[in-house]
């Protein structure tokens, strides 16, 4: 393996994964460059060179495409995707509440792409969530996906509609694409918060052992 591929961090949530430069990139631990993920492009934090060992511990994962280091420019887009990112969680807990969904918003990202947003919950009983997403969807202006803590399948919907047959156009919610949220498991509301740090521990667990 040539040493053009690295482990980069991204996202809010920590994920991580393998990336390659098309041309030779000298990046040193904590730089953060601008990379291409599987959810658009975003910014992300080099871990430290990947190996053969990585390579054998991620054999189903894709090789993204790490585009550059970050620029003085790069850094001044970035800290406005952060500033959305907030109105989009701010904006999701509210109309969380409005529409009385049994569901927490943990946290919401905007990508450095500035077209695709993530929203993080968690959810503790069966809810209609199309009229959710159709909202912050059009409201932003963004393809918004729901990402459930709980590993379950996330519900997606473009900013202008989903092409999907029988899709009406405008949002994903007249076809029905995406199907229906799904259950964390936690039972009422206050255990929203404990089941999360769950997770990011053992998110952690995982970083330690490739690192």
């Amino acid at each position: 393996m040539d040493d053009l591929e690295y482990l980069v961090s991204y996202g809010r949530l920590g994920d991580f994964g393998r990336f390659r430069s098309a041309k030779p990139l000298a990046c040193r631990r904590g730089d953060r460059a601008v990379v291409r993920t599987h959810r658009g492009m975003e910014v992300g934090e080099v871990l430290r060179e990947a190996t053969p060992h990585h390579a054998a511990f991620l054999p189903n994962t894709s090789v993204g495409q790490l585009v550059r280091l970050l620029t003085a420019a790069d850094e001044q887009d970035f800290r406005r995707s952060r500033e959305r990112g907030q109105a989009l969680f701010v904006r999701a807990a509210a109309a969380g509440r409005e529409l009385e969904l049994t569901l927490e918003v943990i946290d919401a990202e905007v990508l450095f792409d500035g077209e695709h947003g993530v929203v993080h919950l968690l959810r503790w009983q069966e809810c209609e969530v199309r009229p959710f997403v159709s909202a912050l969807s059009r409201e932003f202006d963004l393809h918004i996906a729901l990402a459930d803590l709980a590993g379950k399948p996330a519900v997606e919907e473009e900013a202008a509609g989903c092409g999907k047959e029988g899709c009406g156009g405008g949002n994903c919610s007249s076809c029905g694409s995406g199907g229906g949220c799904s259950t964390c498991g936690t039972e009422k509301p206050e255990a929203a918060q404990e089941y999360f740090s769950g997770l990011r521990e053992k998110m952690e667990e995982r970083r330690v052992t490739l690192l």
